[in-house]
This record gives C-alpha cells, sequence and structure tokens, in this order.
C-alpha cells in the first residue's frame, strides 16, 4: 500500500510503528475547530481520490450498476449504494476516535461514519464527482437537530455527533445537490440525515433524561424445552471445541482439588490447637442444647417436677389460693 503523504495535510501528523500496518497519530486534533477537522478529513479523500486503485475500484461498481456514461446523479447514487453495503463496509463504533486511510478501510471491510464517508469522498474523487462534507448534531440548550455544511458558517453551541456528504448532480458546475449517508443502508440518495430518527442513527437520539433501565428476561413460554445436543457425528466443530473446552477446564479443576485434599492428608503437622478449640466448643454446644431440652420436657435433672407444663399448672394453683386474681396459662385456651 503506498504511503499517504500526510506531511501535506493541514496538522501535524506522527508516524507509529505497528509493523507493516501504517498508523498515523495527530496529536493536535482535538485542539482544531470542527471546519478544521473537516479540512483535514477532506484533504486525505481528496489524496486517496487521486489515487488509480481508487479509481479502478469506482469504475468497477459504475460498469457493474445501471448508470452509463454521463448519468451523474446514476452513477453517484450507485457508488453510494456499495459503501452503504456491509458486505463491503461493515460499519462499527469505535472506542476512539481515528482516522483510516480509505484504501485500509476498503481492505480491512469495516469502519464508522468518518472511514465511510472518506471512502466516499475518495470514489466520489475519483471520477470528479463534485462533493462536499457535513456534520450533524443536537443544540445543546434547545434539543433540536442540526446540520453544518461544509463552507457555511457553522452553527454553535452544538454538540456534533454525526459525518455524512452531499454530492453534486454534475461535475463542474452542479445545480443540485444532494446528501448521501453512506452508514445506512439501503437509504437513497438525497435522504437527509435530519429527517431521519433513533432507529437509524442512534447517535442523533435525543438524550433520555434519568439512569437507563435494567432490562429483564421474560420467562419460558409454556411447553418450552431446552434443546439436546444433536448426535455426536452430527455435530460441528464448533461444539467439540466449546465442550471439549469444558471438559477440559473441569478436569483441571476436579485435579487442582483432588491435590489440594491429598496434600492436606499427607501433611502430618496438624494444627491440635485449633482441633481441640473446635471439638470443646461442638461439645459445649451439644451439651447445653440438651440441658435445655431436658429442662422443657422434665427429664434428667427436672424427672421428678415433671415438664415446664405441668410446673406451670401447679404454680397458677398456689398462686390462686393465695391471692385474688388469676394468673391465665398460655399453654390453655378456653
Amino acid at each position: 500500500m503506498a504511503r499517504l503523504p500526510v506531511h501535506k495535510l493541514k496538522t501535524n501528523a506522527k508516524e507509529l510503528n505497528l509493523g507493516s500496518a501504517k498508523v498515523y497519530h495527530l496529536p493536535d486534533w482535538h485542539s482544531l475547530s470542527h471546519p478544521e477537522r473537516l479540512v483535514v478529513i477532506r484533504q486525505i479523500a481528496v489524496m486517496r481520490g487521486r489515487d488509480p486503485r481508487i479509481a479502478t475500484l469506482a469504475l468497477k461498481i459504475l460498469k457493474k450498476s445501471p448508470a452509463r456514461p454521463r448519468q451523474y446523479k446514476k452513477q453517484a447514487a450507485a457508488i453510494l449504494k456499495w459503501v452503504q453495503n456491509p458486505e463491503n463496509i461493515y460499519y462499527v463504533n469505535e472506542p476512539g476516535e481515528r482516522l483510516a486511510d480509505p484504501l485500509w478501510t476498503i481492505k480491512a471491510g469495516f469502519g464508522d461514519c468518518d472511514d465511510q464517508v472518506l471512502v466516499l469522498g475518495a470514489l466520489f474523487e475519483s471520477v470528479g464527482l463534485p462533493w462536499k462534507l457535513v456534520l450533524s448534531g443536537r443544540d445543546k440548550v434547545t434539543g433540536q437537530k442540526v446540520r453544518y455544511i461544509q463552507g457555511d458558517p457553522i452553527p454553535q453551541n452544538t454538540r456534533w455527533a454525526h459525518i455524512y456528504a452531499m454530492v453534486g448532480d454534475r461535475p463542474f458546475h452542479p445545480s443540485k445537490w444532494y446528501f448521501a449517508e453512506p452508514t445506512v443502508e439501503g437509504v437513497p440518495l438525497g435522504w437527509d440525515v435530519i429527517s431521519g430518527d433513533a432507529r437509524y442513527l442512534p447517535e442523533m437520539a435525543k438524550r433520555r433524561k434519568g439512569p437507563a433501565r435494567v432490562v429483564r428476561l421474560k420467562p419460558a413460554p409454556l411447553g418450552y424445552k431446552r434443546s439436546k445436543l444433536p448426535r455426536r457425528e452430527r455435530r460441528s466443530p464448533a461444539y467439540s471445541q466449546a465442550y471439549g473446552g469444558l471438559a477440559r477446564a473441569n478436569n483441571s479443576v476436579s485435579a487442582a482439588v483432588g491435590a489440594s485434599v491429598a496434600a492436606e492428608a499427607a501433611d502430618e503437622a496438624l494444627n491440635w490447637t485449633k482441633i481441640t478449640g473446635a471439638v470443646a466448643t461442638g461439645v459445649a454446644v451439644s451439651v447445653g442444647t440438651q440441658i435445655l431440652l431436658d429442662w422443657v420436657r422434665g427429664k434428667g435433672l427436672w424427672e421428678d417436677k415433671g415438664s415446664v407444663m405441668s410446673r406451670w399448672g401447679n404454680a397458677t394453683q398456689t398462686l390462686e389460693k393465695t391471692s385474688s386474681f388469676h394468673l391465665p396459662s398460655p399453654f390453655r385456651v378456653k
């Protein structure tokens, strides 16, 4: 892959040594304004748009489409459809922000919105179609959707969330411009992100107030039965890998537990102080429990006095003879 002439970018760029992959760090990226960032993104797309490999790919796309020479709108629609197709470039979110060379994105087959718009812009550039970059987001105060087209005055107090493009209806002097959204499969040329909703672009959704709710699984429907494993000769290699790994893990745990037990059994230096204390505690609890049961039942030391119920009855009769009030028994219900 030919190296991108990053020294021509209007920002600092440092090459990172990651083996065969050429990655460039932009140390001052976060200090740039959004219009300045769009200038850098456009420069990368224009550089690759002059690459014969990008032009060759664009020609293959157009020849497989119904677009004929000089049918520029149909050509733009065909290129947009190719970039939208996840079989060509699969849209994924990134954990951070990086700008990928369009050639790398095409080879790797994945990218986020800025990666896909770089590929789209490079393909438009390679066949002479005029194009612009577009940002969309929401006003921080009103929450309304806001759009910024490259070259126009940029709206202030906006939280930008998405990048896409516009393409002209003809080279050199376009009379019409069409929005081009590269990350949503199937939307036509001219579809506007601002008129879309969270079903297509969750990053453009209005922020909800309060914490996110926890989703609980619904109970299994009546009659649900867990499916059984297919017969061994009909299983795919994935079963063998998954369950074979589980069996090996169980064997490892069993072996570790067995080794631990064997080591303890072989250890002759037992801690007799702890063993004696544990035995004495157990004996004390057992004896105390038995004494309590004997007191309730009238056994053992209380054999000649009877159970606690009979002793209560005798005490009640004695109290009734010597006092003017009656003491109710908790064991009798009138």
